[in-house]
């Protein structure tokens, strides 16, 4: 179990909760709430009462005047795959928990559970705002607080237990940009060749490093109330310097080498520098040709995008055109009428009425032009190798495949079934199902895991599954001896060929 706090990408925005609310319940497609409750919301505990309940909440929030920051906490709660499915009251007691050690039991809050992905997760939402005192709580290191509480529920609750030993991490941004483009981050590449290709225990002076690191092609400036590393040529691409390592930090530096000195400009550096950093692709995706693949399919889509971009601007162009061509012609029609002065002053407030009328309507229509010419493209690189993977392609499989530790029934073939919606699957390609009695399957390409331990009930469900997507092939179940032999006594009941048995 993880408890951590969400933090809004732009740090500058603020969250709402009627957005934040309904992306909760339905996100950017259908329903995905699983499971519903809110605290400290009298008579407003019903899913159908969501609404109302954001409503009360941001009244709430109204009322604080002084409070210039964010005013909504987002919690998530995230299980391990192989957890197995809390009951309601379970989940209320791990919400309140959590919210307890946060420092808001008083405030009020909406949680809901999604059960679309691999791992289940509950959302959190809690308004800062306290409903008597109208102050706002900002939780102070409730960091700490949640992995104490995360150990101790792993084990009233037989969890699973997750390591959650601090290492060095990169950070959102670095993550975002890898996931979407598939490109190691400066970040990463930073961490990668300067920690391990510096020989910082070596060097004595402040001189000594920015030599050695004008070789990267970066330079070490101030940044704030510490130091960053930035490329010579791109400045903006940059990275704290204590993403390095812990020995890279202004005050361990500082502490080497004294008071910061400032090293050579950006030109000089650039002028002598060896190894700089260049994009390339994550993993082996430059091997089997999938990240070349993304990139065409990228450059497609930005041709298209082009292209409906100037088809929609020329049709803007002649829309609003058409628009003051004819109140024009309206205007001089008025002007020629043979009517006095009082007449034609009315008629031109009834034209400027109408003309700002018309407007607002040729506004909307356009906006509708807009959203109608958006052209998705591939996506991100993950969601690129997930609708891949879907369509059963083994270069996208071979990448997202994830090595599976529950009981699991594969066929002979590397069969897929293609996916209704793009927005059915999860970021590696497969499918969670869940179905009646808190069993969760997990459906890839050619294979078919459960989620959770392996109850006879859910071992039925399995089998009773894998007849149905696996007709006519033979059938590997994979795991324990004991769960082996289990799902074979199941599957022939049911007539079902088993080709081998492989124990994990």
């Amino acid at each position: 179990m993880i408890i951590t706090p969400k933090e809004p990408r732009d740090k500058n925005a603020v969250s709402s909760l009627s957005k934040l609310v309904p992306y909760m319940l339905r996100g950017k497609g259908g329903e995905r709430c699983t499971w519903y409750m809110t605290g400290n919301l009298a008579g407003l505990d019903r899913r159908e009462d969501a609404e109302l309940a954001v409503d009360v909440m941001e009244l709430l929030q109204d009322g604080n005047v002084r409070a210039k920051g964010d005013r909504t906490y987002h919690l998530i709660i995230s299980f391990h795959p192989e957890d197995r499915r809390l009951t309601s009251t379970e989940l209320e007691d791990v919400v309140c928990r959590a919210v307890r050690a946060a420092g808001l039991e008083e405030h009020q809050y909406i949680a809901v559970r999604h059960s679309e992905q691999e791992h289940e997760h509950l959302h959190v939402a809690v308004n800062k705002i306290h409903p008597e005192t109208l102050k706002i709580h900002h939780p102070y290191k409730a960091i700490p607080a949640y992995q104490t509480l995360a150990s101790v529920l792993e084990e009233e609750l037989g969890l699973r237990r997750v390591d959650r030993t601090p290492g060095p991490s990169l950070s959102h941004k670095a993550r975002d940009f890898e996931a979407h483009h598939g490109i190691e981050s400066f970040s990463r590449w930073a961490r990668r060749s300067m920690d391990g290709g510096v020989a910082l225990h070596r060097i004595e002076s402040w001189g000594a490093l920015h030599e050695e690191l004008a070789r990267f092609g970066v330079r070490l400036v101030r940044r704030g109330n510490g130091l960053a590393v930035v490329d010579a040529t791109r400045p903006n691409l940059a990275c704290k310097a204590s993403a390095l390592g812990r020995d890279w930090s202004k005050q361990r530096l500082c502490e080497r080498f004294g008071e910061f000195v400032r090293g050579p400009s950006a030109a000089e550096v650039a002028r002598g520098q060896v190894d700089a950093y260049f994009e390339h692709p994550l993993g082996q995706a430059s091997e089997d040709g999938l990240w070349r693949e993304y990139q065409d399919a990228l450059g497609a889509a930005r041709t298209r995008r082009e292209e409906l971009r100037d088809a929609l601007s020329s049709k803007i162009d002649a829309a609003r055109a058409a628009h003051r061509r004819r109140f024009k012609l309206r205007h001089h029609a008025i002007a020629a009428m043979p009517v006095s002065g009082t007449d034609k002053r009315r008629l031109y407030r009834m034209l400027a009425f109408e003309r700002s009328a018309g407007e607002r309507k040729l506004g909307v229509k356009i906006k509708g032009w807009r959203m109608a010419a958006q052209d998705p493209g591939p996506g991100s690189w993950k969601e690129f190798l997930a609708v891949r993977a879907s369509r059963g392609d083994p270069r996208a499989i071979r990448r997202l495949a994830r090595q599976s530790k529950g009981p699991a029934i594969k066929s002979d073939q590397n069969w897929s079934r293609k996916l209704p919606s793009p927005r059915s699957h999860t970021s590696r390609g497969s499918i969670v199902h869940n179905l009646p009695g808190g069993v969760r399957l997990r459906e890839s390409a050619g294979a078919i895991e459960l989620l959770g331990h392996a109850r006879d009930g859910a071992l039925e469900h399995l089998v009773r599954f894998a007849e149905q997507r696996f007709q006519g092939q033979r059938l590997t179940l994979v795991g324990s001896r004991q769960t082996q032999s289990r799902l074979a006594k199941i599957a022939a009941e049911r007539g079902l060929e088993i080709a081998q048995e492989r124990q994990r």
